[in-house]
């Protein structure tokens, strides 16, 4: 199968669903004067949650307005590969002082700008500062909060929310028709949706690794994801090994700590929902679940270490 993600990304802004504000703005960062494309707009911030569309919007408002230079001028980084201040002296500097290639400017985009430290952030905002005549940066983060407040009260903000149930279910059955895949896997889309919460990039990606030719392989594999993490759950109460559990959702099903929380979040709802617990023990979990998620961020340890302290601190905390 094809890189689902990759295939369907899309080309041109409008292309996109939604995003009605930026749409609007975007024509008016470049206006063509005396021979020359002049920058109205030096930089802008996307925020929003994982698999909402930032790195693809920057990329097809980098394909808007370069053209047939794209692929010369525009510069994606991940400021996960490197948060220091040094990252930004001695590689995104020296770039944005180069003149663009065929062009009269160039983009640099810096997905997960809220990992650099506030010390890189200042530096760069010195950067954009100085270049934003001939260089339109645009730093996409998940926590804008997490941008300091030099570089947000100077750049304009847009939030990328996760698609709506029917926009989001539309969009991947149009892809199981256009891939051709198993017509089962159709009824199968809501619970994906929801599962991923809108999430694209994640919801393709489970796509990508389910065998083509599997009529039951979706179903198989929302069902199973569901039960696993609500095993878990039970699992804390006393009745079952946390280790192997927590160990095989990380490592065998490839779940995230945003994963598990989400799923946490939900099980914690179904068991109530469902008699297993009272109102104060669901609220207890609730707010520890909060609690971990709030530390998930700056978690340095793997994941199963994350998730194995998380049950482990429910325990303690008394179950």
């Amino acid at each position: 199968m094809t890189q689902l993600w990759i295939t369907h990304r899309p080309d041109k802004l409008s292309d996109m669903v939604g995003l009605e504000e930026l749409k609007l703005d975007v024509p008016n960062w470049v206006v063509y004067e005396q021979n020359k494309h002049n920058l109205r707009c030096g930089g802008v911030i996307f925020f929003g949650s994982s698999g909402t569309g930032k790195s693809s919007g920057a990329r097809a408002i980098g394909m808007d307005l370069l053209g047939d230079s794209f692929s010369q001028n525009f510069h994606p980084f991940n400021a996960s590969d490197d948060r220091g201040i040094q990252f930004i002296r001695n590689r995104l500097k020296p770039l944005a002082e180069q003149r663009a290639v065929g062009h009269d400017f160039k983009i640099i985009f810096l997905d997960e700008a809220d990992g650099l430290t506030n010390d890189a952030q200042d530096a760069l905002r010195e950067i954009i500062e100085s270049t934003g005549t001939h260089v339109l940066w645009i730093l996409a983060c998940n926590r804008i909060g997490r941008i300091i407040p030099a570089l947000r009260s100077r750049l304009p903000a847009y939030n990328f929310t996760p698609l709506n149930g029917d926009d989001a279910e539309g969009f991947i059955l149009r892809i199981i028709e256009q891939e051709d895949l198993p017509q089962e896997w159709l009824d199968s889309v809501p619970q994906l949706v929801k599962k991923y919460k809108g999430d694209m990039r994640a919801c393709l990606k489970l796509l990508q690794t389910l065998n083509p030719k599997d009529a039951d392989a979706l179903s198989r594999s929302v069902e199973k994801d569901t039960d696993g993490i609500r095993s878990l759950y039970s699992a804390m109460a006393g009745a079952g090994e946390l280790i192997e559990l927590s160990s095989d959702l990380v490592i065998q099903r490839g779940y995230s700590r945003d994963d598990i929380i989400d799923g946490m979040h939900d099980a914690i709802i179904h068991h109530y929902n469902e008699g297993d617990v009272g109102q104060a023990v669901a609220l207890k979990h609730l707010m520890i679940l909060g609690q971990w998620a709030a530390r998930s961020s700056d978690w340095l340890s793997s994941d199963v270490l994350f998730l194995q302290s998380m049950v482990g601190d429910y325990r303690q905390r008394g179950f």
